[in-house]
């Protein structure tokens, strides 16, 4: 599982935009949320699947979305 935490501009677009990059990838996250803070939006997308290239490469795509301020990508351990 990989978590990308991604602080956007808080604008009434951004969330569907950063949304629209996982779905024209075919990708479906297992979780998400959004905190509107002050003078940005927090964003946690947990995919699961994903090997750490292919994270890594996701991420830095992100990053050069227009709405998008900063990313930050890491893996998560699952224990069941």
């Amino acid at each position: 599982m990989h978590c990308f935490r991604i602080a956007a501009i808080p604008d009434p677009q951004s969330l569907p935009r950063i949304l629209g990059f996982f779905a024209q990838r075919a990708i479906i996250p297992s979780t998400m949320r959004m905190r509107h803070l002050r003078q940005h939006m927090h964003i946690e997308v947990a995919v699961a699947g994903l090997d750490p290239a292919h994270a890594a490469i996701l991420a830095a795509k992100l990053g050069e979305m227009f709405a998008v301020i900063e990313v930050g990508e890491r893996s998560l351990s699952i224990r069941r």
